[in-house]
């Protein structure tokens, strides 16, 4: 270096940037954790259960709970780019806890009761399993209505402004509210005492549809990166380059894909039908979660 030239002191990121950095990268994580853990005892116990969702009666039941829930609360803390993927990420994190909570087994669970519970010192009576979910999901609503009126009043909440949105993002942020009313009604029926809807397990009703609302926003939340022309907005981040954003389209379109074929083999009765459709969703998203982290890797602040 020559004589009198003084280097330009090196630059850290702030613990703004840190933050977001690591928040992006742990959403990932615990998605990673969860398909490792069910493969690993899949290939201790010789064979696969027939949805990632039956771990629930496992071995590896805390690692199901706890990875949807870490998963939940990053999601719902990332701030999306546009107002389609925040409210989408909002969405999916707020029903990954109900497919913790409530097991698509749970009926099953209800019927072998009396039943050992884990680290508990005697039998755990169907009327307290029922008990004991009802008073999780009761607390849980609590805490979410908290969190919205604290976000609403210390985060400078903002309600989406229609007239300042495209269209196609205010059809598809419609579809998640409706979607979610309605679920939050079938809820009401769980806490009200109720078992079955349609002759069905009301449980299992619960549990599918809050992995399938997750999902479907989760798609939403790529299609906003992949279409951005149709779901942003000019206040919104800039868009990747095109090249990128075909590449998102061809991730969207294949979870979308994914749904469809999935759905069919699992009315079919398929076997693992349910399982692969979950591997294979879980996959197309981190997918696109790990090309946007490095796409997005030092935003503009």
């Amino acid at each position: 270096m020559a004589a009198g030239v003084v280097a330009p002191p090196e630059t850290s990121p702030g613990p703004a940037l840190q933050t977001y950095r690591y928040l992006r990268l742990t959403l990932a994580l615990p998605a990673v954790f969860l398909i490792v853990a069910t493969l690993l005892e899949a290939w201790n116990q010789g064979t696969f259960r027939q949805s990632i969702s039956d771990s629930y009666q496992g071995p590896v039941r805390d690692v199901f709970v706890g990875a949807l829930m870490a998963s939940g609360v990053c999601m719902i803390a990332y701030k999306g780019q546009s107002k389609l993927e925040d409210y989408s990420l909002n969405f999916a994190g707020f029903n990954a806890f109900f497919v913790a909570l409530v097991p698509n087994n749970f009926t099953q669970v209800l019927n072998d009761a009396p039943t050992e519970s884990l680290g508990a010192t005697s039998a755990v009576t169907r009327e307290q399993m029922l008990t004991n979910l009802r008073l999780v999901l009761a607390a849980f609503l609590l805490v979410a209505v908290a969190f919205v009126v604290l976000d609403a009043r210390l985060m400078q909440w903002s309600a989406i402004r229609w007239q300042n949105q495209q269209p196609v993002s205010n059809v598809l942020v419609v579809v998640s509210w409706l979607a979610e009313a309605v679920f939050i009604v079938v809820i009401g029926g769980v806490l009200t005492g109720r078992q079955t809807l349609f002759g069905a397990s009301i449980f299992g009703i619960v549990h599918f549809a809050a992995a399938g609302l997750l999902i479907a926003n989760l798609s939403f939340a790529v299609a906003s990166h992949a279409f951005p022309d149709k779901l942003r907005t000019a206040l919104d981040d800039a868009p990747e380059p095109h090249s990128t954003q075909v590449f998102y389209r061809v991730v969207v379109a294949m979870m979308w894909l994914g749904l469809l074929v999935g759905g069919l083999a699992i009315a079919k009765n398929v076997s693992y039908s349910v399982l692969a459709t979950e591997y294979y969703e879980i996959v197309m998203f981190l997918v696109f979660w790990v090309v946007a982290t490095r796409r997005g890797w030092s935003p503009t602040v």
